[in-house]
């Protein structure tokens, strides 16, 4: 194991339910590996995940859009009274995209 990750080391054991529900995780990986995903399936794909991170991620930081609100601030709507809320919104949104388009994988060092 790398010494750099080795600060937590998690106390856990897997269960038969556990192991039972990781073979079911599999067995829909495989059968999601095997659609055929075209571009545009693709990039809708992404962009639902990106307004839902951008949901939930600011949410738990006390962010007050539900999830329509927030697809409708990134598509440039507004929201009366939730300045704020918006700003927090489009720029997580847009810091989600700048790491989609980054060149380089982000390395996590220790400092």
């Amino acid at each position: 194991m790398d010494p750099r990750f080795s600060l937590v080391r998690p106390v856990y054991q897997i269960t038969a339910r556990i192991s039972k529900d990781l073979m079911a995780i599999e067995a829909a990986r495989q059968r999601v590996e095997g659609l055929p995903i075209d571009m545009k399936m693709l990039s809708r794909l992404r962009e639902s995940a990106r307004l839902l991170a951008t949901h939930h991620s600011t949410r738990i930081e006390g962010n007050r859009l539900n999830r329509t609100q927030v697809a409708a601030v990134v598509s440039g709507g507004r929201i009366p009274d939730r300045e704020r809320d918006e700003s927090e919104v489009r720029n997580y949104y847009a810091a989600l995209g700048m790491v989609e388009r980054r060149p380089r994988p982000i390395v996590m060092t220790r400092t």
